[in-house]
């Protein structure tokens, strides 16, 4: 029995023996040199060159080894590829029916240039390319059949390593390095795909890791991508210590004709940021995207501290450049002219560093250039905002236009959250239409404009008691004036109302009024500065109550219109008051009335003798020098 198995095998090594030395000694792999040009040709247009000879390669597969090869567009100045060899691992037993199997294409140490000068006929005018359909593969075989070798060729897996492609994108070279890509035939027309390498342009690098099933059964008319997996990783010059890292997966259909891309099961992350949603796109002519994302939480501090790096690099680097005195503007939603869309967004948080929205909601459309925000909601600080407007991006310079409506915003979360020292407290409200010349967060604060209406509720000035201001500016005129011994170290305001303009930064006010149970300012004026985070107020108030004392003296200055200015940076307020003449005027007036009273008991005396009225008008005279 087991000489009879030694024979068996020994037969079947001598079988595989005279077959594969039949193979070397009756086919010639050079016979194959011009096949696989031409099959490359009917195929996709471009042209093969094959230097050297062909070989043989026996062990561990039977391959067929090449030298350099290269791939030409027509008409073009360098080839599209080149690379230094190309192996054909080929099936034995087809070779003597006169059909090339290829196993796998594996091209190693590849360089594919897709710059202009690799641009030829079929890059210019992709109409050269043939289709590939039911008759170009009719007319495949016909010429095969008319071939004096009759070779027949199928394949069932390219792989390409260690290798790179450098695509020109205007003037800006990116090189894709490190390219590892396996395409392999599952079944027929079903092929998976396996993708890695890395992007280098201007000192960033990005990483990605690709694995993809496709269908194409219906090809070209249509075509199914399952992306399985879509990991990849960004590292740039001001982001040395931080990554970007995330993911996309989905299943995408793609059309021929229309045109159209639609999204199945779409979801991807970006640094532990989720996203869910569906795409659609329309990309015949000018596209049309429908983008609907949703998302539970989005934090957005590690993209805010790459920028601050990014910002505190260029201002240490650069110097300020010599410009000629022509500007040049541009407008900075250009991009919208490139794509028709509509989007809806439905977030349920967002953090930046300290600050939170909440149930962020957003509805937009952009047509021929022109972004109509058709609702834009969210919770911020305890308050609600909703706007609508629009963003043109066809005219010379940006634009943008918000309606904006602010409800009970807490100025004390507010602040809080945008990191800035404050003294005001209260609920926020405003009404208002806003424009601005720019999107770019450094010049956006600053190019906002436009006119609002505010309302402050419950409100409360810190670290300063207007009406003890007043009482001791008062005191030092007039021992009428009793001051409080326990002053409480804020002001209170039922409601805060005003009109203001918003212009470079600043808040200019053109009217402002407050109510209190013993304040009342009549009118103010002045402004706020929102960059330099300052401001310069002008008030006219009365103070109404609060005076710890009831005579003559506070009856009449209740009804006085102090002038109180309110100035410094936010965290340094100061005042001024000038209340001397006021309350000088207020007994002078005092004074006036009682000598008047003087007169009149001196006219009364009149008819007595003369000793009594002179004794009678000394002990009067004391008495208005006592008070």
């Amino acid at each position: 029995m087991i000489k009879k198995i030694l024979v068996i095998l020994f037969a079947l090594i001598l079988l595989i023996t005279i077959s594969i030395f039949s193979l070397i000694v009756f086919v010639d792999p050079n016979n194959f040199r011009g096949f696989i040009s031409d099959t490359v040709k009917d195929k996709t247009s471009y042209e093969l060159s094959i230097d050297g000879n062909l070989r043989w390669h026996i062990w561990p597969q039977v391959s067929i080894l090449t030298d350099s090869v290269k791939l030409y567009d027509n008409g073009a100045q360098k080839p599209i590829l080149t690379a230094d060899n190309m192996r054909l691992d080929v099936e034995l037993l087809p070779l003597f029916s006169k059909k090339l199997s290829v196993k796998n294409v594996f091209i190693k140490s590849a360089i594919i240039n897709i710059t202009d000068e690799s641009k030829g006929n079929i890059a210019k005018n992709d109409t050269n390319r043939p289709s590939i359909n039911a008759n170009t593969h009719e007319a495949s075989n016909s010429k095969d059949q008319k071939n004096s070798s009759n070779w027949k060729f199928s394949l069932n897996k390219f792989e390409v390593a260690d290798s790179t492609v450098v695509l020109q994108h205007k003037n800006d070279l990116i090189n894709f390095r490190n390219i590892n890509l396996i395409v392999e035939q599952n079944k027929d027309k079903n092929i998976s795909i396996d993708l890695n390498g890395n992007i280098d342009k201007n000192q960033q690098n990005a990483s990605y890791i690709a694995h993809a099933y496709v269908d194409l059964n219906q090809f070209p008319e249509q075509a199914t991508i399952n992306l399985k997996q879509f990991d990849f990783t960004y590292k740039g010059v001001a982001n040395s210590t931080k990554e970007l890292k995330g993911n996309i997966n989905g299943v995408f259909n793609y059309q021929q004709t229309p045109k159209l891309l639609k999204s199945q099961n779409l979801s991807f992350s970006i640094n532990d940021n989720y996203f869910t949603g569906t795409i659609n796109a329309d990309l015949a002519n000018k596209p049309y995207i429908d983008l609907q994302l949703n998302s539970d939480k989005i934090d957005l501090s590690s993209f805010l501290k790459i920028d601050e790096k990014s910002n505190k690099k260029t201002t240490n680097q650069q110097t300020s450049p010599v410009v000629s005195n022509i500007t040049k503007t541009t407008n900075e939603l250009s991009f919208l002219n490139t794509f028709n869309a509509k989007a809806k967004l439905n977030i349920k948080q967002i953090n930046a560093n300290k600050i939170t929205l909440n149930n962020i909601d957003i509805d937009m459309t952009n047509n021929d250039g022109i972004a109509i925000f058709k609702n834009i909601s969210l919770d911020f600080a305890k308050g609600h905002i909703v706007a609508t407007g629009i963003a043109n991006g066809k005219q010379k310079n940006t634009l943008v236009k918000l309606n904006t409506k602010i409800t009970d915003v807490d100025l004390n979360t507010f602040f809080n959250q945008i990191d800035t020292a404050h003294d005001l407290e209260g609920l926020f409200n405003a009404t208002g239409d806003l424009e601005s010349n720019s999107i770019s967060g450094t010049k956006l604060l600053a190019s906002l404009q436009g006119d609002v209406a505010i309302i402050v509720t419950n409100a409360r000035l810190n670290n300063m008691n207007i009406q003890s201001i007043i009482q001791n500016a008062v005191a030092q005129y007039s021992k009428d004036v009793i001051t409080p011994e326990n002053q409480k170290k804020y002001t209170e305001f039922h409601k805060i109302s005003a009109n203001a303009g918003l212009k470079q930064g600043n808040l200019e006010f053109s009217t402002l009024t407050a109510n209190s149970e013993t304040l009342d300012i009549i009118d103010g004026s002045g402004k706020v500065g929102i960059l330099k985070q300052d401001l310069d107020i002008n008030l006219n108030l009365k103070m109404l109550g609060g005076w710890n004392a009831k005579n003559e003296t506070i009856a009449k200055l209740q009804k006085l219109t102090i002038p109180l200015r309110i100035y410094g940076q936010f965290t340094k307020l100061r005042y001024q008051i000038d209340i001397g003449k006021l309350v000088t005027d207020v007994l002078s007036d005092k004074l006036q009335e009682r000598l008047e009273k003087l007169r009149d008991k001196l006219e009364n005396h009149n008819s007595k003798d003369n000793s009594k009225s002179k004794s009678r008008a000394t002990d009067i005279l004391g008495e208005l020098l006592r008070k």
